[in-house]
């Protein structure tokens, strides 16, 4: 599916790290003091808070497929981890750099890049298992509770340093330290420690996730061969110090597990296919690529071949798209990366009956699928059917408020109806999960414009969320 988001979110007045879906009531005491001691309903909530502003301020992938994919692959390692304390989410960044960060609160967030470098799945489980124990071992808010101790913390001053931390290394440890007046030495020998110790039940997760433990070391060493001989240092070693003493431990500690020898799965190869063709290159040297894949001894695989169909929609040719996504179907006709691509090709070429016709039967056997209900709805939207757009989209929100491409798409809808109030409250709805309420606020306001005078309900319904968001907006303000 090539819909993407394009509503502009950097523009005007943002609060740092506003929540976007929690009621005014249900927010605890965040003042100065409350930073010393950070229960598990607090570091939730201010994680929830810090990946909402993420959202509006990195460059986020609102991908389904991978988003599927990553989701999978996480929630199987969570599932076997300790100290699980509260529901863990997963999100991608657009980055070819390799870097993976871990919030408050579960909330973990990979570059597409580190996908890309990861040459089996286990390497990249092992940069997912490290970051879930950077979570269970409450190393972050453990952080946030030593600094509280030195000086007395804000929303704005603490939470605004981490994210830029997370965002640029250099510049965002340096904020932090000066914020909070803490030595550079004793933060690097916290880090090392927290960085051992996830080392340390990383291995032994991604073991207990049935991935070869061997993978962490290996991944290490190569991200140590990157750049041995290079004057920049990757985005991850930057918050991951790396030296060759912690090479060999984790090494050690590896060969405490029997080395085993884990097979890809298909949605590994496909997702990362799928990273390479459409977010670490583009265009032609994207179908340079996958024609060179292809072509190599060995290298015509399934993945392959989707990677170069996806090269190939991409550069105009839907045509030839077209024939390797039929032969790809043709043994495996349920795959939802062949049918996201499948989709786009009867889309560009004319045909949204055969697009209809192929999704509602998936959608009868998948109904709550991101991917087949995104799809189905973006068909429905191509071929007029607004009122079946409508619907399919209103059921998937219901059940997973925060998909973004959901309100993007419910946006698109409204204005292909001409419903100027309810395309007001779809873009106020997005700008809402997005914290961004300045915004939000001002749709809400052009959505109530827009009403005819005899919609009284209606004008009261909208009334009462404005009501509810401004009263969340000065809450928020008041914990800075």
């Amino acid at each position: 599916m090539t819909y993407l988001l394009k509503i502009a979110f950097c523009s005007m007045f943002v609060l740092p790290f506003t929540a976007a879906a929690v009621n005014s009531t249900a927010l605890p005491d965040l003042g100065t003091n409350a930073f010393s001691s950070l229960s598990p309903e607090k570091e939730k909530i201010i994680g929830d808070m810090m990946l909402k502003q993420t959202r509006s301020q990195l460059p986020m992938v609102n991908d389904p497929l991978l988003d599927e994919y990553l989701h999978t692959l996480g929630q199987g390692l969570v599932a076997k981890a300790e100290g699980v304390r509260f529901p863990f989410s997963f999100s991608w960044v657009n980055s070819p750099e390799i870097n993976a960060f871990a919030m408050l609160g579960g909330n973990i967030v990979s570059n597409t890049g580190t996908l890309a470098a990861a040459d089996s799945e286990s390497e990249f489980a092992s940069v997912m298992s490290h970051e879930i124990v950077h979570v269970t071992q409450r190393h972050i808010a453990r952080a946030v509770e030593a600094k509280s101790q030195n000086a007395p913390l804000t929303m704005a001053s603490l939470l605004g340093s981490i994210l830029l931390t997370i965002a640029n290394p250099e510049a965002g440890m340096a904020g932090l330290m000066a914020t909070q007046g803490v030595a550079a030495q004793q933060a690097i020998n916290f880090t090392r420690s927290n960085e051992q110790e996830a080392d340390r039940i990383g291995i032994q997760l991604l073991a207990k996730g049935g991935y070869d433990p061997y993978a962490m070391p290996e991944f290490f060493n190569k991200l140590s061969e990157k750049t041995r001989f290079s004057n920049t240092q990757l985005a991850f070693l930057y918050t991951h110090p790396l030296s060759q003493a912690r090479i060999s431990d984790s090494r050690v500690r590896a060969e405490q597990f029997e080395r085993r020898f884990v097979p890809d799965s298909s949605d590994f190869a496909l997702a990362k296919a799928r990273v390479w063709a459409r977010y670490q290159l583009k265009g032609k040297d994207a179908l340079a690529y996958f024609q060179k894949k292809v072509a190599t001894p060995g290298g015509n695989t399934k993945a392959n071949q989707y990677g170069l169909a996806l090269a190939l929609f991409d550069s105009g040719d839907v045509s030839a798209a077209e024939q390797i996504l039929l032969k790809l179907r043709a043994h495996d006709d349920k795959n939802l990366f062949y049918i996201d691509a499948m989709t786009d090709v009867y889309i560009q070429s004319g045909r949204t009956e055969k697009a209809l016709q192929l999704l509602e039967q998936e959608y009868l056997l998948r109904p709550n699928n991101q991917v087949i209900t995104l799809n189905y709805a973006n068909a429905a939207l191509a071929a007029k059917s607004e009122r079946l757009a409508l619907h399919l989209l209103k059921n998937l929100l219901y059940f997973k408020p925060d998909t973004y491409l959901a309100y993007e798409m419910l946006i698109d809808v409204y204005k292909s109806m001409n419903d100027m109030a309810k395309y007001f409250e779809a873009r106020a709805d997005l700008y809402y999960q997005l914290a961004i309420y300045p915004k939000a606020i001002d749709d809400i306001n052009e959505a109530l414009n827009r009403l005819a005078a005899t919609d009284k309900l209606e004008s009261r319904r909208l009334e009462a969320k404005k009501k509810q968001w401004q009263a969340e907006f000065t809450r928020l303000k008041q914990l800075n």
